[in-house]
């Protein structure tokens, strides 16, 4: 069997300054704590990703060439500084300079165009900004009774971490403040033994990732559109209309993005992205029969995880695989986003994967 006429691969940005603080922080001096500024790729997020980079050499060094050509590979970011800097990193791992490939002299990198377009605009990576539609259809998600039962079951929780932290509000934001500042070896409060890192990184888990994608409908809205661009791209290889006939497609992005493809194709094994993980959605051929894996690669130190989607074996053939997410391709974005929702319609949310997410929350 042929292997990966065609790879297109997601991933998320690597090790990063947090976005910002919580209010009664003690790590509030941005200059001195993250000199690089909030949100910011960091030193470690740029190895993990030439590390990537380097793997992805060696796995499709068969159908990529060492020096870069527009006809063989296509970079897609968001326009957030951490992704671009991300996807440069992993570049640079993926197309290591030599005595070839070196226009300059003194450049000792290949310099490969990464294409972005403006965050309120982007319609691959945060294409439910405008839809007014999701809107409606995570309001009713968030009303449903498994919904409710995590909120109600945690209101205790979120009213004392909401007090200590000094937010106006509940956000679950904050188990990401933690995780990065206790990664990078600051003592965090005291008070947060009680909450941290259970159970506050599954309602992270839940209001931040697993909510957005949580039904099909929202599905279709959220990462629909990138897995139609993707399988867009599949077909046209097969059928030989792809032009330019590339061979890797790369979209540099983020964990909520990774989140909701794996929920889209029902493989989300509950558990947070970790930082340069990256999905492979990767085309193989036998004869004239063609087929998709989906792979995951969570850890720049192993090899990718090989997944298989409810209905299909793990070798799944393409039109399977076609037919199988075709409930969440959307027609036509915005035509969809407009739509009005059926008032009264129920809408049920399964907590995921080996989703206990409800009773480890107490």
């Amino acid at each position: 069997m042929n292997m990966f006429p065609i790879s297109l691969q997601l991933f998320r940005h690597g090790d990063r300054a947090p976005t910002g603080t919580y209010p009664n922080d003690i790590y509030n001096d941005e200059a001195k704590y993250w000199p690089r500024g909030y949100g910011q790729l960091s030193n470690i997020g740029e190895e993990q990703h030439f590390k990537q980079g380097s793997f992805f050499r060696k796995r499709y060094n068969h159908i990529l060439p060492e020096t870069y050509n527009v006809n063989d590979l296509y970079v897609r970011s968001s326009s957030v500084d951490r992704t671009l800097a991300s996807a440069r990193a992993h570049l640079a791992g993926l197309y290591p300079p030599t005595e070839q490939n070196l226009a300059q002299p003194n450049i000792k990198f290949q310099v490969i165009p990464i294409h972005t377009t403006a965050l309120l605009n982007d319609k691959l990576f945060f294409p439910t900004i405008y839809c007014e539609k999701y809107t409606t259809l995570l309001a009713y998600l968030e009303e449903s009774d498994e919904y409710q039962c995590v909120m109600n079951t945690t209101s205790t929780i979120q009213n004392e971490v909401t007090e200590l932290a000094g937010y106006s509000s509940f956000s679950s934001g904050i188990y990401d403040i933690l995780f990065i500042e206790q990664l990078y070896n600051l003592s965090i409060p005291e008070w947060t033994n009680s909450y941290y890192p259970q159970p506050l990184r599954n309602l992270y888990l839940l209001e931040t990732f697993i909510s957005a994608a949580g039904t099909e409908d929202l599905q279709r809205l959220s990462t629909g559109p990138l897995l139609k661009e993707i399988i867009a791209n599949t077909q046209a290889k097969v059928n030989g209309t792809l032009s330019p006939d590339r061979a890797l497609y790369i979209y540099s992005a983020h964990d909520s993005n990774v989140v909701d493809l794996l929920q889209g194709l029902d493989v989300f094994n509950g558990i947070l992205v970790p930082y340069a993980s990256a999905v492979l959605i990767e085309l193989r051929n036998k004869s004239d029969e063609y087929f998709i894996t989906v792979s995951y690669k969570n850890s720049t130190e192993t090899d990718p995880h090989l997944l298989q989607l409810p209905g299909c074996d793990a070798l799944c053939p393409l039109d399977s695989f076609v037919e199988l997410t075709k409930p969440i391709i959307p027609d036509d974005l915005t035509t969809e986003c407009a739509e009005e929702v059926v008032a009264g319609q129920e809408y049920h949310f399964e907590i995921p994967a080996a989703g206990n997410i409800a009773p480890r929350l107490l």
